[in-house]
C-alpha cells in the first residue's frame, strides 16, 4: 500500500513537471535559462516514473530501462549549472568551453557502457539475482555520481554568491526578485541533494532511521517541482527577460561585471571631490523627487544615469560613499515612503496593501514585505494596524 501511494505521488510529481516543462519551454523571454530548466525538469520526470517503477516485474519486462538512473543525475548538475549562467547572464550565450561541463556525464555513462550493450537476456540474469543488484544499486557508479552532485552543486553556490558580490549595486527590483529565486532554487537543490545522499549511505551501510527514508526521499524532487510550478504561476516575472541594462558578462579576470554599452565597470574610486559628490547627489535626489522614478519597477543604474544623463562610475561612488546606500536601498528608500503616503491618504482605503505596494513602484510582495520589514522593523500589516490606530502620525 505504502509503496502504491509512493507511486502515485511520485507519477503526479512527473506529470506537474512535464507540464511545468512544457510552459517553460514555450516562453518567449528568456528563452536560454527557461530551456534548459525545461530539459532539466523532462529529466527530473522521467527519473520518477523509473523510481515509481522501479520493481522487480517491471524492470525484467523493461530490462533496457535498468541502469538509466544510475547514469542521468550526471547530468544534472552541469545542467543547473548552465541554468545559472543564462539566469545571471554570467553567460549570455553558448560557449564551446561550456561543454567541458559534461565530461563528468560522459564519464559515468562509459562506466555503464558495457552493462548497455548486452542483451535483454543477459539483463535480466542479471536483474534476476536481487541481491546482487541492489549491492550494485550502492555502488561505485552511484557514489561518483553523489560526488559530482556535490562539486556541481557547491560550485553553482559559489559563483552565485561571488555574482552578488559584484553586481549589488545594479539591481532593479525585478533583477532582485529573480535573483532571490535563484538562491532560494540553488540552496533547497543542495539541500535536497545533501540529504539524498545521507540517506544513500545510511541504505548501504545499514544505518538506522535515516535509511528508512529511502525511496520516499525522492519526495524531495516532487516538492521542487511543486514550489517552481507555484512560483512560475505567482510570479511569471520570475521567467520573463531581463531587463537590458543589467545583463552581465565575465571581465577579463574572470569577474562578473554589469556590460553597459557606455563604459567599463566601476571603480572604487574615480576622482570625484567630495563637492562634486554631494553636488551630484542633489541632482539624484532632486531628480527622484520631481519625476519620481521609482515607480517604473523595472529602474536600473543605468536608466537612472540616462536619465540623469551623468557617468555611471560617478552615481554609483555618489550612491556609495555619500549616501551610503547602494542603487537598490536608494530607490527602495522613496518606494516605502511613496508606500506611506499612500496609506496615509484616506482617498487610498479601498485599496488593498499589495495594490499600494504596487502603485509605490515595488512588482513583488516579498521584495516589498521584506524591504518594508527591513526599513520600518514592521510588517506593513502592523504598519496599516498603527495608522489607523494613530491617524496623521
Amino acid at each position: 500500500m505504502e509503496i502504491s501511494f509512493l507511486k502515485l505521488i511520485l507519477l503526479a510529481g512527473a506529470f506537474q513537471g512535464l507540464v511545468l516543462a512544457l510552459l517553460l519551454a514555450t516562453r518567449q523571454g528568456n528563452r536560454a535559462a527557461n530551456r534548459i530548466l525545461a530539459a532539466l525538469l523532462v529529466l527530473l520526470s522521467f527519473h520518477l516514473v523509473l523510481v515509481g517503477f522501479d520493481e522487480r516485474a517491471f524492470m525484467m519486462k523493461y530490462p533496457h530501462l535498468s541502469h538509466i538512473t544510475w547514469v542521468m543525475p550526471a547530468l544534472y548538475g552541469p545542467l543547473v549549472l548552465l541554468f545559472l549562467g543564462r539566469m545571471t547572464r554570467l553567460a549570455p550565450a553558448f560557449r564551446w568551453p561550456e561543454l567541458l561541463y559534461f565530461l563528468p556525464f560522459l564519464g559515468v555513462f562509459f562506466l555503464e557502457l558495457p552493462y548497455f550493450l548486452e542483451s535483454a537476456q543477459a539483463k535480466r540474469a542479471y536483474l534476476d539475482d536481487y541481491a546482487r543488484s541492489v549491492e550494485d544499486d550502492f555502488g561505485l557508479v552511484n557514489q561518483v555520481v553523489n560526488f559530482l552532485h556535490i562539486v556541481f552543486f557547491g560550485l553553482c553556490l559559489l559563483l552565485y554568491r561571488k555574482h552578488l558580490r559584484h553586481i549589488r549595486d545594479f539591481y532593479s527590483d525585478l533583477s532582485k526578485v529573480r535573483m532571490d529565486w535563484m538562491g532560494h532554487f540553488l540552496c533547497i537543490s543542495f539541500g535536497i541533494v545533501l540529504f539524498s545522499i545521507l540517506v544513500f549511505y545510511a541504505r548501504k551501510f545499514h544505518w538506522p532511521f535515516f535509511g528508512a527514508f529511502y525511496p520516499w526521499h525522492f519526495l524531495g524532487i516532487v516538492a521542487i517541482i511543486y514550489w517552481m510550478a507555484y512560483r512560475a504561476l505567482a510570479q511569471p516575472e520570475l521567467f520573463s527577460g531581463i531587463p537590458e541594462g543589467e545583463i552581465v558578462e565575465m571581465t577579463a579576470h574572470g569577474e562578473a561585471a554589469p556590460a553597459f554599452a557606455d563604459s567599463a565597470a566601476p571603480t572604487a574610486a574615480t576622482g570625484l571631490s567630495p563637492a562634486m559628490r554631494e553636488a551630484l547627489a542633489e541632482r539624484l535626489e532632486g531628480l527622484m523627487e520631481k519625476e519620481k522614478l521609482y515607480l517604473d519597477s523595472e529602474l536600473t543604474l543605468q536608466g537612472l544615469c540616462d536619465r540623469l544623463q551623468a557617468n555611471r562610475q560617478y552615481v554609483s561612488e555618489t550612491l556609495n560613499s555619500h549616501l551610503g546606500k547602494n542603487f537598490y536601498d536608494f530607490v527602495n528608500d522613496y518606494r516605502i515612503a511613496e508606500f506611506q503616503r499612500l496609506i496615509q491618504d484616506p482617498a487610498n482605503s479601498h485599496l488593498t496593501i499589495l495594490a499600494l505596494a504596487y502603485e509605490s513602484g515595488f512588482n513583488s510582495k516579498a521584495t516589498f514585505n521584506a524591504v518594508f520589514k527591513k526599513k520600518t522593523g514592521l510588517t506593513p500589516s502592523a504598519y496599516l494596524r498603527q495608522v489607523r490606530a494613530y491617524p496623521g502620525k
